[in-house]
């Protein structure tokens, strides 16, 4: 986070967060992906916009207002549930508004037409939020802590499931309990006080948002230890393995993602931890 930004004015109104989902519910993105609008005043981001579905895109337009000030639309990683309408609403924003509208993300070559994500985001009455670099789901991964300690944690924390860690996008294990162990020592210090996530209900306390990090930190080192005793007991095939640690009825919806979070698991291991 940078330590230059300006103080935000305190007799300004907080900055308003507006929850928009898409209707792109499945196995992955459980009941469609959550799409955000920041609001302050006339000035208005919007936060992974989504598949590029014309209705979705139409009531995130409704939800910036017009007339508004469009700053700019930032993806939290590089998944097209994400992203894939992203330049379109840029574009569309622009459009309305007369005036340009940069689309940001953390991995330009993950996201045609993009630009390198600023530090924080800035309005005329200081700053709106910080971006935080949570790599682990994806080596891009970020998440937006808005005024008020707000966090739109994209796909590091989901709302009821936990997230899947894609080694060919960049996740690694170790890198993603980094993340959640830093997001965990933000709620305690009081940083953060609700969790809005990419998927999902949001985590509306402070209490409720640590005991979703705290699970989400059980629940890979249990797998880690289940990976082990698997291996210690002749487990050697992915396949093999699949049934040992997630059992014989594994859904084949979730078995991609499966595979995609015991390979993680393998490498960490493989890793020395």
């Amino acid at each position: 986070m940078s330590e230059q930004s300006p103080q935000r004015d305190p007799q300004a109104p907080a900055v308003e967060l507006i929850a928009v989902r898409a209707d792109n519910p499945g196995p992955m993105t459980l009941s469609g992906t959550n799409s955000y609008v920041l609001r302050d005043e006339d000035q208005v981001w919007v936060l992974d916009p989504g598949p590029k579905d014309p209705e979705h895109l139409a009531e995130l337009l409704l939800a910036c207002g017009d007339p508004s000030r469009p700053m700019g639309v930032l993806v939290t990683h590089r998944h097209l549930d994400h992203t894939a309408g992203a330049a379109t609403l840029a574009r569309q924003l622009a459009a309305r508004s007369g005036r340009e509208v940069p689309l940001w993300a953390a991995d330009q070559g993950a996201v045609p037409g993009s630009r390198p994500l600023p530090s924080t985001l800035e309005s005329d009455h200081g700053t709106v939020a910080h971006v935080i670099h949570l790599p682990g789901h994806t080596s891009d991964s970020v998440a937006l802590l808005v005024d008020g300690g707000r966090l739109l944690s994209g796909d590091t924390l989901l709302g009821g499931s936990s997230t899947v860690i894609v080694p060919q996008d960049g996740g690694r294990l170790g890198d993603y309990l980094q993340s959640l162990a830093i997001l965990r020592a933000m709620v305690l210090d009081g940083r953060i006080g609700s969790v809005h996530p990419g998927h999902g209900p949001a985590y509306d306390s402070p209490l409720d948002a640590l005991e979703a990090i705290e699970q989400a930190i059980a629940h890979r080192h249990e797998r880690i230890e289940q990976v082990r005793r698997a291996r210690k007991a002749g487990v050697l095939t992915t396949e093999r393995m699949l049934r040992s640690v997630y059992g014989p009825n594994l859904p084949e919806q979730l078995q991609d993602a499966a595979r995609w979070n015991l390979r993680a698991t393998l490498d960490h291991l493989a890793e020395g931890h």
